[in-house]
């Protein structure tokens, strides 16, 4: 057996200086991308929570995304596009944060990291988060113009929800992307039918189901496309 597979001994040696060796601490593995954007969201989020009411009133006219005839004329500090975005950085308890900041962390790391390292890596995570994030606001805005009800939405969960088929097409191409989606698509049509208010109750928040909806399709159609420009070797592994 040794003469037929010499190699395995090389392969399979014991070398005991390797448990002396220093660890790289965790965080020097941890994307620098992923802890910044959290840090920037739980921040925002801590200061609209301790605010007084005219601060919170003034950050929910900048970032929260409104629609419907309740915010006809509202005043926007920076304008009627800015909240597409900057809602991601408001939530409206700690509760609400802290669901949103796990799912940052657990899925967050591998897109970026598929992404890649460096600036060009970072920038990519974030055009990525940005634009499944836009996509949900829409979706949401899209929803509340055609119900003609009055919806307010803040959360980071817009973006998130594109996490989901990001981390599929990674572990599967295609076919997981669409498996690792369906669930969420499912429970948000159950909220969608159930009803907001019923299911939002339980939990001490709204629901916005299609911001989910749509962050969900956005991050399914841009993940591919967005590798493809900043990592093609990853995009040429996904099917």
């Amino acid at each position: 057996m040794q003469a037929r597979w010499p190699h395995i001994s090389r392969v399979y040696r014991y070398d005991p200086s390797e448990d002396l060796r220093p660890r790289e601490p965790i965080f020097n593995r941890f994307p620098a991308v992923v802890l910044i954007l959290s840090a920037v969201i739980i921040g925002t989020s801590t200061v609209l929570f301790m605010a007084q009411p005219y601060l919170e009133d003034w950050m929910l006219r900048a970032g929260a995304v409104v629609a419907g005839p309740q915010y006809d004329g509202l005043p926007r500090p920076f304008g009627p596009l800015a909240p597409y975005i900057l809602h991601v950085l408001l939530h409206g308890n700690f509760f609400h944060l802290a669901m949103n900041m796990t799912a940052m962390i657990a899925f967050g790391p591998p897109i970026a990291m598929a992404f890649g390292r460096g600036t060009k890596g970072a920038a990519g995570f974030l055009i990525f988060f940005v634009g499944a994030s836009i996509a949900g606001a829409l979706a949401e805005t899209v929803w509340a113009v055609s119900s003609g009800q009055s919806q307010m939405m803040i959360g980071a969960s817009s973006g998130l929800s594109g996490f989901l088929p990001a981390v599929g097409w990674l572990m599967g191409g295609f076919r997981q992307a669409v498996r690792i989606s369906i669930p969420w698509l499912i429970i948000n049509l159950v909220i969608a039918f159930a009803g907001t208010a019923v299911i939002g109750s339980i939990f001490g928040i709204g629901i916005a189901w299609a911001a989910h909806l749509g962050g969900l399709a956005g991050g399914f159609i841009l993940f591919p496309i967005l590798l493809r420009i900043f990592n093609p070797a990853v995009a040429d592994r996904l099917r």
